[in-house]
């Protein structure tokens, strides 16, 4: 948000409205566990010393706050304990256990039913249904488009004529945070939880990241690359393990 090279998309954002007014956003180093899962995002202080905080970064669907190391920021004067690196980097503001909560919630069931719904009134025959994402990545600055990438680990078609569901391969979720988020119209009752790192210019950090199911009205999708596995010509020579 300093930089000049970066685009600060929601910079001017604040307090205005860029989720559904249900939604709320909000990150926590305290939370040490989420329904019996342990967190990766959990620590006391921060890197510069700072006492760790829970931060509430969108409520009601409105951008309220971002998170800060000691460095200040227009109209954020004062850290609020996300300051973080890789031993050896200078630490910025960073994810800790990141949280999405909604007010208003649906079933799975009723989930689906909305997707069938909306795939007839934009005359899709499917919609797609992903289930689980291993990772991804967002670029931020001015010098290349502000879109993320999302990698799917399950990905199903769900057909409006009743088909079974169909398994899916090679896609990922592409997209522009403004533009996917207006396209966000409910939210599920079933949480999922990531565990692992995230990666930035002060290295990676263990982090983790909950939400709900969430439907998405309209999505972009692209094809993964081509993976070629060529087996080998010939055995491996001998050795003492495989005689």
């Amino acid at each position: 948000m300093r930089s000049e090279r970066d685009g600060q998309t929601f910079k001017s954002k604040v307090n205005d409205r860029i989720l559904p007014e249900s939604i709320n956003v909000y990150c926590d180093p305290t939370l040490k566990q989420f329904a019996g899962r342990h967190l990766n995002g959990n620590y006391a202080f921060d890197d510069e010393g700072v006492k760790s905080t829970k931060v509430t970064v969108v409520e009601n669907g409105a951008l309220k706050n971002f998170l800060m190391s000691r460095t200040p920021l227009e109209n954020f004067t004062h850290s609020n304990g996300h300051a973080r690196a890789t031993a050896g980097l200078m630490p910025v503001s960073r994810q800790s256990n990141l949280l999405v909560s909604a007010t208003k919630t649906k079933s799975s069931g009723e989930l689906r039913q909305m997707l069938i719904k909306e795939c007839k009134r934009q005359k899709k025959d499917y919609g797609y249904f992903f289930k689980s994402v291993v990772g991804g990545f967002t670029n931020t600055d001015r010098y290349s488009p502000n879109a993320f990438n999302i990698f799917p680990t399950e990905v199903y078609k769900i057909y409006v004529d009743g088909r079974a569901d169909e398994l899916v391969r090679g896609v990922d979720l592409i997209g522009t945070p403004l533009a996917m988020f207006a396209e966000i119209s409910a939210v599920g009752d079933t949480y999922g939880v990531f565990v692992g790192f995230c990666g930035a210019e002060s290295g990676y950090v263990p982090v983790s990241a909950i939400s709900p199911a969430l439907f998405v009205r309209r999505i972009e999708t692209q094809k993964k690359p081509n993976n070629k596995l060529e087996e080998t010509i010939l055995r491996a020579p001998i050795t003492p393990s495989n005689k």
